[in-house]
């Protein structure tokens, strides 16, 4: 949902980007926009059926997804879609008193710079753990060492999983340092990377499934992220423990 920024005009009104599945009723109840206004405002045709993407203006949207059985809340959502934004005002000017937060679900002003925004729900994390254990170096530079991934205990012997199913590409101890690497490439532009292991079960070019026995540990598994050639945190991508 885009809301109108705090400069934009008496006619403004909030963007509804539509999802699968929604009806001019169900957006009307979740927004408390009467349907007859939807379909004035937005020049719709019978039989008023909605098409994924389409764009919706909602004059004097409130967020009511609460009063809607079944319905979601932004906090409880559990697929990602479009929800509403708690921003805050600008800051009140010196000596001004302080002002108070919006009621949680109700649309709060942007800054006047900012027309309007969307954010979409957080999405449940990608990947599952490759071992479980407890990580004892994470990901950063500490002391002077630089460290690309995280480093998790293991037991000596135990499944290895592929953190997302993909494509081996590589899978060999020729990398210095690494032990018997695996590393696996995933839709979106990721590379998983699982070093130091004692064995591996996997050779190049093999597909993986999500959960996978890919590798049997050794003491400890170095695990590796990236993205578009970069290395991420693996722990912003992994549920938590």
């Amino acid at each position: 949902m885009e809301y109108p920024g705090s400069g934009a005009g008496p006619h403004a009104a909030a963007v509804y980007v539509v999802n699968d599945k929604d009806t001019v009723e169900s957006v009307s109840q979740r927004y408390g926009v009467p349907v007859q206004t939807i379909i004035d405002r937005n020049k719709l045709q019978k039989p008023y059926k909605l098409k994924p993407g389409q764009n919706l203006e909602l004059p004097g949207a409130r967020f009511v997804a609460d009063s809607v059985p079944g319905a979601a809340t932004p906090a409880s959502a559990s697929t990602p879609g479009p929800v509403k934004r708690e921003d805050l005002s600008p800051p009140p000017a010196q000596g001004d008193p302080p002002r108070s937060a919006a009621p949680t679900g109700q649309p709060t002003p942007l800054s006047p710079a900012a027309e309007s925004v969307t954010v979409a729900a957080t999405p449940p994390p990608r990947f599952v753990w490759p071992v479980d254990g407890k990580v004892v170096s994470n990901y950063g530079t500490a002391g002077g060492q630089k460290n690309d991934g995280i480093d998790i205990q293991a037991t000596k012997g135990e499944p290895v999983k592929a953190s997302d199913s993909g494509k081996v590409v590589y899978a060999g101890n020729e990398v210095r340092g690494m032990g018997n690497l695996v590393l696996v490439s995933h839709s979106g532009g990721y590379i998983t990377a699982y070093a130091n292991n004692e064995a591996l079960l996997v050779k190049k070019g093999d597909s993986v499934k999500k959960g996978q026995s890919i590798a049997k540990a050794d003491s400890k598994l170095h695990f590796e992220v990236r993205r578009n050639n970069k290395t991420i945190d693996p722990l912003t991508v992994l549920p938590k423990q």
